[in-house]
């Protein structure tokens, strides 16, 4: 049962994702009567929300508490799920399981996994939020025959860790594509913004310690609240690298909307 400092957390929270970066939620005075608790145990929620980059505290006549609606970081250095990077930034981690089952792989998935025409994949579809609310809506699929029993298990927390743990599967590598794509109707709704909104695709094929893809996924997160980040090696002027580890490629507008 949450606590009394919990539910006030929450039920701030929940204010903040209802409303627009920018909106002010009240001066202090002002929440602390609409919330029905004292300025101390306000002032300690308040202080961990600003931490955590909800909220911004302006002190004077015009101030008062304003939804921040911070960006979270991504990096592109570490293969990591998604609670493990929000809960290094300070964000409390929540995932929405949408939909799952076994099916026939889609013809990207089918290539990007090396499945055959008779093989399953295990799909899963979620919904990602930080201090809850919406950040990313991910659809992966996982090969069926190599992870039986994968919609058995609890899959509101990282699958890397699930497989790691049930199945003795280590990621050792993950190969991704960024794209800038706009937001469907449907994307919108689940994500919580409006429809035509930025978002950033992250289309992913993870690999296992043995070099086999585990894993082919495709991620949207809200452009107005992801940064991506990455540390890369200088090599000097004119060395060639053995192996291709970043590249930028611009795909034409008739491809782009060939393949929507």
């Amino acid at each position: 049962m949450p606590t009394q400092t919990e539910d006030l957390r929450r039920r701030i929270v929940a204010d903040i994702n209802a409303g627009e970066p920018g909106a002010k939620l009240g001066s202090e005075r002002e929440l602390a009567e609409r919330y029905g608790t004292s300025r101390s145990s306000l002032r300690q929620v308040l202080a961990a929300l600003q931490e955590s980059g909800l909220i911004d505290r302006v002190i004077g006549r015009s101030g008062g508490i304003f939804i921040s609606h911070a960006q979270v970081q991504r990096s592109l250095s570490d293969l990591v799920g998604v609670p493990a990077f929000l809960a290094n930034q300070g964000y409390e981690a929540g995932t929405r399981v949408l939909s799952t089952r076994i099916a026939a792989p889609d013809r990207p998935a089918q290539h990007a996994l090396g499945l055959g025409p008779d093989d399953f994949v295990v799909e899963i579809r979620r919904v990602r939020l930080a201090d809850g609310s919406p950040i990313s809506l991910e659809s992966a699929q996982f090969p069926a025959d190599a992870f039986p029993g994968l919609l058995e298990r609890q899959l509101g927390g990282s699958i890397y860790e699930l497989l790691e743990s049930s199945y003795g599967l280590v990621t050792s590598r993950a190969d991704e594509r960024i794209e800038a794509v706009n937001a469907t109707p449907e994307e919108a709704r689940l994500l919580g913004i409006a429809p035509e909104s930025a978002l950033l695709l992250i289309t992913r094929v993870t690999f296992d310690q043995s070099g086999q893809p585990c894993e082919f996924s495709k991620d949207l997160f809200r452009g107005d609240r992801t940064r991506l980040a990455v540390t890369v090696q200088g090599r000097g002027v004119g060395v060639q690298s053995a192996v291709d580890t970043a590249s930028v490629a611009l795909q034409s507008q008739s491809a782009r909307i060939k393949a929507s």
